[in-house]
């Protein structure tokens, strides 16, 4: 059985026999059995963006990057949207791994180590599965292998063209995993600050401009449309905000925490300073639609001139008009006119119909979590507070009126059960038994109260112009726009303020218990690493066997886990040349353990962490035969 057992990890061929079982898996998992839910096309909207790409339309977000979806984009032009066809390509890419992972393993440690770690890779890779269904997952980790391989072989060569070639690879990764876009630079500064060589330094000056190289569009593009430096994606605010609300007793669960309901802004307003502003109707009620001649006329607290924009764009149900860009803090104000003739006489009418009596008003303003209505134009939220703190026994007419709309009928005589009063605080109890606790004094910011229950929260969100209510009627043909225009609606202006937005919310929450942020952070950082499942539908996806699926993933990937720690230290006391391969690994929970994470974020590493289970079953097991413990020698040349 041992003799079995020495001889199989003695064969090169047993590293084939590996990336068999990778795609035999990938197929399985593809067309027969898959242990997730989410069918071919995943759960990262990667078909609908590939769908449009292929239709010749725009790359129509910032919040992920380009990589996955061009790459089934270009199966849908050539094929059609036959959704199998990439996944089915990216599975047989996904066997390539367990062959490149002993490309790079071999040189570094004894050939049992290396083809034991490509044998693990080739039937416990967690991107078997995620192979079989649209997602990113399985591509990167290849593409990643394959700049780690073209790395190592350049360190061992020193040829210019295999540096240039890691470069351009490692460059187009964090295009599928936004998250590694640091890691080159920490393998450039690593290696020129060993090696101290001039001849070194040009390795590396090669390396980083390729690197670049593929980003440079993206980052041109998203400029060009954004105005902001963007090398990867507009995501990684969200994803913070949602880091921080998974602290202290909300470790598990961020939807649990109630300061998540501050997601929603109070007012309609942008951060985008100097950015000119789109403003589109949408929905037209308009009979005389294609005769009439539309206008926008607007003005700002800063300059109460009245000026006036024709539509950019005019559609079949749309108008899109551009706004110049202003500073911050800023208030706008606007309305639509429409002119025609009917062949009986001209015709105009506004949108609102009271026109600049009762003007659409948006903001342009920084202070994500303020009150940024400083004119009073507004019934909103802070009016609420302001009332319920200075005058305990009653709450203004307005504002009742705007809370019961929020109720269902037949509505409470009043939305406000009671208002109880003590010295540092205002307690607010709604009809529905939700609850406002205010500080003392007034708060200025809107996150500094505490809001519980479904009416106390919806009211967070809520207003309506204080301006008299628009009493216009016409009896002529009526060409009214929208109610609610659409403000920076488009992604390349709604996805980075929400960025923005989503930091602010981050900054408040991670300001309010450091210790607890830094806390979270350290648990998440091992928490990565291991599959969690749970019956919270807000936490993990609910699906038929889901409890058998995270049992198992728990099981395998703690277990895993445990062993790969024990094969990190015995390559520490063998002072082994792998050791520099947990640079990647640790370099993933240190660069993402203060966001939302899950396990899916490592498995791009998960070959590399098989390669120190490999050495600690070989060095347990006492697999190697004396002196098997090293590698080939080109190990040796990589660090010359």
């Amino acid at each position: 059985m041992n003799h079995a057992r020495a001889s199989m990890l003695d064969r090169t061929a047993s590293v084939y026999v590996a990336a068999l079982c990778s795609l035999l898996l990938g197929l399985f998992f593809t067309f027969v059995w898959a242990p997730h839910p989410w069918g071919w096309q995943g759960i990262d909207q990667y078909h609908q963006l590939a769908s449009a790409l292929a239709r010749g339309e725009t790359f129509a977000t910032t919040d992920v990057p380009w990589g996955y979806a061009y790459f089934a984009a270009c199966f849908y032009w050539l094929f059609g949207e036959r959704v199998w066809l990439p996944v089915t390509a990216q599975v047989f890419l996904n066997a390539f791994a367990p062959i490149v992972l002993y490309r790079i393993v071999r040189p570094l440690t004894s050939q049992r180590v290396a083809v034991l770690a490509s044998l693990i890779t080739g039937v416990f890779s967690f991107n078997n599965v995620y192979a079989s269904t649209q997602a990113s997952d399985a591509l990167c980790t290849v593409l990643f292998l394959l700049a780690l391989f073209m790395l190592t072989r350049a360190m061992a060569t020193g040829r210019l063209g295999l540096f240039a070639a890691a470069g351009l690879l490692a460059g187009v990764v964090p295009q599928f995993r936004p998250n590694l876009v640091l890691l080159p630079a920490l393998f450039a500064v690593g290696y020129a600050l060993y090696h101290r060589s001039i001849r070194h330094f040009v390795h590396m000056a090669v390396f980083s401009i390729c690197v670049v190289a593929p980003l440079m569009p993206w980052i041109f593009r998203n400029y060009q449309l954004t105005g902001l430096f963007l090398p990867t994606s507009t995501h990684g605010g969200v994803q913070l905000w949602y880091g921080s609300l998974q602290v202290g007793p909300f470790l598990e669960s961020r939807a649990d925490n109630p300061r998540s309901i501050f997601e929603s802004p109070s007012f309609h307003y942008t951060s985008l300073a100097g950015t000119p502003i789109e403003i589109e109707a949408r929905e037209p009620r308009c009979s005389a639609w294609r005769q009439a001649a539309f206008t926008l006329h607007y003005w700002t607290d800063r300059d109460a001139t009245v000026r006036t924009a024709a539509p950019r764009v005019k559609a079949d149900d749309h108008l899109v008009f551009d706004v110049p860009g202003q500073a911050t803090p800023t208030v706008v104000y606007y309305y639509f006119s429409a002119r025609w003739d009917d062949g009986d006489a001209a015709h105009e009418q506004d949108t609102p119909l009271a026109g600049a009596a009762t003007p659409f008003v948006y903001f342009v303003s920084d202070d994500h979590l303020g009150d940024l209505d400083r004119h009073g134009d507004l019934v909103d939220v802070f009016d609420l507070i302001r009332t319920v703190t200075v005058d305990g026994a009653s709450v203004d007419p307005a504002i009742q009126d705007l809370a019961r709309k929020l109720l269902p009928d037949p509505a409470p005589p009043s939305p406000v059960a009671s208002i109880v009063r003590a010295d540092r605080n205002v307690r607010v109890i709604f009809a529905d038994e939700s609850t406002w606790d205010i500080p003392l004094p007034v708060p200025r910011r809107l996150t500094d109260i505490e809001v519980r229950g479904t009416l106390a929260g919806a009211l967070l969100s809520a207003r309506r112009q204080t301006r008299a209510a628009d009493q216009v009627r016409t009896s002529g043909p009526n060409c009214q726009l929208s109610d609610q225009p659409a403000v920076n609606a488009a992604f390349y202006r709604r996805e980075p303020h929400m960025m923005r937005r989503y930091l602010a919310l981050a900054a408040d929450n991670i300001n309010r218990d450091r210790l607890g942020f830094a806390a979270a952070s350290a648990y998440r950082a091992v928490r990565l690493f291991i599959i969690r499942g749970t019956s919270d539908v807000h936490v993990a996806q609910q699906f038929s066997a889901s409890g058998v699926a995270y049992t198992a993933g728990t099981i395998l990937s703690a277990t895993y886990f445990l062993v790969f720690l024990t094969g990190a230290w015995v390559a520490w006391r063998q002072r082994s040349a792998l050791l520099w391969l947990l640079v990647p690994i640790v370099y993933v929970p240190l660069t993402i353990c203060f966001v939302l994470t899950n396990m899916r974020y490592t498995v791009t590493m998960q070959p590399l962490m098989f390669v120190f289970v490999a050495l600690a079953v070989v060095t347990v097991l006492r697999l190697d035969p004396p002196g098997g413990g090293r590698g080939t020698g080109e190990a040796a040349g990589a660090s010359r």
